[in-house]
């Protein structure tokens, strides 16, 4: 669970933002160690990213967006100063800007030398391998030592040798891959999308889908009938999205919308009194705020005008609290911006301002007796003011207080000679527990149980939240239940990280929110590859035999846990053929011949399980090749012409 760093070795990287697992494995060792934010990378670095995870890591100012299930190693280029990435397995992107230095991927023997300004993605998956160009150019140098430019828009799709490709897709330019925004207002972020079609036509539409999840089993938008562009409003979140023609998905990927619209505070209060003996000189206050999903650090601000024209303090945090003494007597205001890494595209804002007040009090306060005040008066001195400042700005407006106020803040009565405190909202959220982690296929087919709790009585208004926003009082939830039952049942839970709360009113006006639990839902693993291809892999199919059976049956073994098989059929070209989804056999039959042509034919199956229409689970894909062997026309031969006599 640690981290290396080697002594006296520059590195050449770091990683910036790290997503679950994700391994190093230096090059004169055997151990591999994870990854965490600001970990180093040098030269000869093995770095694999494990399922649900990815990184980035930033090289020679180059950004390097690692992806799920990928293997890469860091090298030296083969010019000895510059830098090379050898993509194994899996996909990557990478940005670069005006001050970049040039990066070399290998992708098996073939080159791609990058240049300032260039965003472009590669891939290598199963017997396949892709390069992107979204913008700028690249040089792609070829196993076959064919050298060309590559422009904004390109695709270069090959097999594992380098043998190019023809085959429908569509280069998405915008937004870059993986992209990562920042939404600074409560009104959703408008992401325009517009691509490159390859070997489609202009009358062959497309249709964009937007997912929460990376298997789209929840849709929340789709857009038909487009041709090179799209413009979707996205919240908060980590969103999914991919472009089809008919059944066809032609592209995939993801984008990050974080929230910097502004930090919730929780403490100081708004218009909280603080006081303390004009004798005490150590007192502190501690200010504390929600934190912000994908957040960095915060920049904490406090200061003796509203407008923070005088700010007094100035403090850039890695955490949600500061500690902060030496405030002197009087009018308080503090705001609180989030920061994210350089990766992320956008500005924040500050919170809406909070003030408190801090007042000194004589040490005769402590000699006075209890005869002398009564419980309504104490409680008129050391409750928050009703009055607010002359000169407060119509932007700062009420902050809610959603947990209790910290121990600096209840104020010991000496007079009475113990401490009166009314209690607090209490609210339990008693399961699932925090952090739990929910099979991806139970959380489908069996609800998912939330149980709640409360001290609270004479609760006039309650809700139950549930967000992917590490916030869910932020914006907008995935589900609100209002004034729910104690225990509440949510189907069809997703896969990913939630986060839910309850909150509560109740009659006397005061309102609380229970601390923030999380839960993960797995991914929903796929069923096995269907066995026992038949015909075999590079099988021939000759003149004869299909004249004799006029007919070619295709058979797989049976897949546990699957009721339905998807049967597809490609000519090498990457032209579709054939794309059905069978239920419940084993097999399929091509009848017409006229489909068929002279050449090599592949061929594959996916097994799946589908519950009333819908698929719940996904599986490996076989694949193998059928090579039809008949003659090619050729030109008619006559014997004899023979002689034409005439008059």
């Amino acid at each position: 669970m640690q981290t290396f760093r080697l002594n006296n070795v520059e590195p050449v990287g770091t990683v910036i933002v790290k997503r679950n697992t994700v391994q190093r494995r230096l090059s004169d060792r055997i151990i591999w160690d994870r990854l965490i934010n600001e970990s180093p990378v040098y030269i000869g670095d093995l770095i694999r990213v494990a399922e649900i995870s990815a990184a980035t890591i930033i090289i020679n100012d180059n950004s390097l967006e690692i992806a799920e299930n990928t293997l890469i190693r860091i090298t030296r280029s083969a010019d000895g100063d510059g830098v090379q990435i050898n993509l194994s397995e899996g996909s990557l992107s990478l940005a670069s800007n005006q001050d970049s230095k040039s990066l070399t991927i290998d992708l098996n023997g073939q080159h791609i030398q990058t240049t300032q300004g260039t965003v472009m993605s590669a891939a290598v998956k199963e017997n396949k391998q892709s390069i992107q160009v979204s913008e700028g150019t690249v040089q792609f140098a070829a196993a076959s030592g064919v050298t060309r430019q590559l422009s904004a828009g390109s695709l270069v799709s090959m097999d594992i040798d380098g043998a190019e490709r023809a085959e429908r897709a569509v280069v998405v330019t915008r937004p870059f891959p993986n992209e990562r925004l920042i939404k600074d207002g409560a009104q959703a972020l408008q992401i325009n999308f517009s691509w490159n079609k390859i070997n489609l036509n202009q009358n062959q539409l497309l249709r964009l889908e937007i997912s929460s999840s990376s298997n789209f089993t929840h849709i929340i938008n789709t857009v038909n009938n487009l041709d090179r562009s799209a413009t979707v409003p996205l919240d908060t979140g980590l969103w999914f999205w991919r472009i089809s023609y008919e059944n066809e998905v032609l592209s995939t990927g993801r984008l990050t919308v974080a929230d910097g619209s502004g930090v919730q505070l929780i403490s100081p209060a708004f218009n909280s009194i603080y006081k303390f003996l004009e004798e005490e000189e150590n007192y502190h206050l501690n200010f504390q705020w929600l934190p912000v999903n994908d957040a960095v650090s915060y920049i904490l601000e406090v200061s003796d005008t509203a407008n923070f024209s005088n700010t007094q303090i100035q403090i850039h945090s890695s955490s949600i609290s500061q500690v902060i003494s030496g405030l002197r007597e009087g009018m308080w205001f503090w705001r609180v911006k989030a920061v994210f890494p350089s990766v992320y595209k956008g500005s924040t804002s500050f919170s809406t301002p909070a003030f408190f007040r801090i007042e000194k009090i004589a040490s005769s306060y402590r000699d006075t007796s209890v005869s002398e005040i009564n419980l309504s008066q104490w409680l008129a001195e050391e409750s928050p003011s009703s009055v607010l400042p002359p000169d407060l700005p119509s932007e700062i407006i009420p902050v809610r207080i959603t947990e209790p106020l910290p121990v600096e803040t209840q104020v010991e009565t000496v007079a009475m000679q113990q401490e009166i405190v009314l209690p607090p909202l209490q609210i339990s959220l008693n399961a699932p527990v925090n952090g739990v982690q929910i099979a991806g296929l139970t959380a489908l087919r069996q609800p998912t149980t939330f149980n709640w709790s409360t001290t609270a009585q004479q609760i006039t208004s309650s809700r139950f939240i549930l967000s992917r926003n590490a916030n869910p009082l932020q914006g907008t939830p995935a589900r609100v239940i209002s004034n729910p039952s104690r225990t509440i049942n949510i189907n069809n839970l997703e896969e990913g990280t939630w986060y839910w709360t309850v909150e509560i009113r109740t009659q006397d006006g005061r309102s609380a929110n229970a601390p923030v639990r999380r839960l993960q839902v797995l991914p929903i693993p796929l069923l096995p590859a269907p066995g026992n291809l038949q015909p075999p892999n590079r099988g021939r199919i000759g003149f004869a035999e299909l004249q004799a059976q006029r007919s070619i049956i295709f058979r797989w073994s049976q897949v546990q846990g699957a009721n339905a098989y998807i049967f597809t059929f490609n000519h090498e070209s990457g032209r579709q053929i054939i794309r059905t989804t069978i239920n419940g056999n084993t097999s399929y039959i091509i009848n017409n011949m006229s489909l068929l042509d002279r050449g090599t034919f592949i061929w594959h199956v996916e097994a799946l399980n589908i519950r009333n229409g819908v698929i719940e689970q996904r599986g490996a894909i076989n694949e193998s090749t059928l090579i039809i062997d008949i003659p090619a026309p050729g030109p008619i031969q006559i014997e004899d012409t023979g002689i034409l006599y005439g008059n």
